[in-house]
């Protein structure tokens, strides 16, 4: 066989070789592409939108054609009128995954402006002190707390920010602004994670999600506005940016407002 020829032959080889292992992965991949929908593509959806409160089914519907995965979002505003959006997040055979559009809101636009991580700002301070002044008596408010600086969340949880850490409140921001994004980076570990994130601290439950992320995940995930670097940047970092306050009292948030490390909180919702 001459040298040409053998150039030939392994080039063949090689290609054969490398189609293999894309199907084996893909193999690996797909078979247990229930769980990873509801995991990896439900706990996304509510990453991208901290504007809702996202549920998840428990089971996912799967067929030869598609998984798929029952879900509602629940707009934050406690009001009346908040919107509840149902669907369904879906993955076809060849693993792309669509799911709703959810519609932008009032904390979309406050969010757009999220100041988590840059340093202390006594006039927003200020501002913010007199909106909660001017709630009114016996109602409750959700709010967004942006800190002066990243903090990790045992430093949060110490310095007495957030009550019920370990409960369903845990409303994080890991990131400031991102560049290419209106909003931070967001994560409720009890939208997926459910009875094990009363137990466990949510940085380390998104260090587990985003450990699970691989390179077949980066087309779906960049239709959420989400990059898989900058998650896994955000995961080794383990810093918080700020959280959502839920149901406190104009006295509580008054508390916080006045902490140095927090930069500002801004009303989202009065109920």
């Amino acid at each position: 066989m001459d040298a040409a020829r053998k150039r030939r032959y392994a080039v063949r080889v090689i290609a054969v070789l490398s189609v293999a292992a894309f199907l084996l992965e893909g193999i690996h991949l797909f078979s247990g592409r229930s769980d990873r929908l509801r995991e990896i593509y439900g706990g996304a959806l509510q990453i991208a939108h901290p504007e809702y409160r996202v549920t998840l089914a428990r089971e996912t519907d799967s067929g030869p054609i598609s998984t798929d995965l029952q879900m509602s979002a629940q707009e934050v505003e406690p009001s009346l009128g908040a919107r509840t959006i149902f669907g369904q997040i879906q993955m076809n055979v060849l693993g792309l995954v669509s799911a709703p559009s959810l519609p932008r809101t009032r904390m979309s636009e406050l969010l757009a402006s999220f100041g988590g991580g840059r340093g202390t700002d006594e006039i927003l301070k200020s501002k913010a002190r007199q909106e909660i002044s001017e709630l009114p008596e016996g109602k409750f408010a959700s709010a967004i707390v942006e800190l002066a600086d990243p903090m990790t969340e045992d430093e949060l949880t110490s310095n007495g920010q957030t009550s019920g850490i370990r409960s369903d409140a845990v409303y994080l921001f890991l990131s400031g602004k991102r560049p290419n994004a209106d909003l931070p980076l967001y994560w409720r570990p009890c939208a997926v994670y459910e009875e094990e994130c009363i137990r466990t601290p949510a940085v380390q439950l998104f260090r587990h999600w985003t450990a699970n992320l691989n390179w077949a995940d980066a087309v779906n995930l960049h239709n959420y506005d989400l990059d898989i670097s900058e998650l896994r940047q955000a995961a080794e970092r383990g810093l918080v940016y700020g959280f959502l306050a839920y149901g406190y009292s104009g006295k509580a948030l008054a508390e916080i407002v006045d902490q140095p490390t927090v930069r500002t909180v801004r009303i989202v919702a009065i109920s």
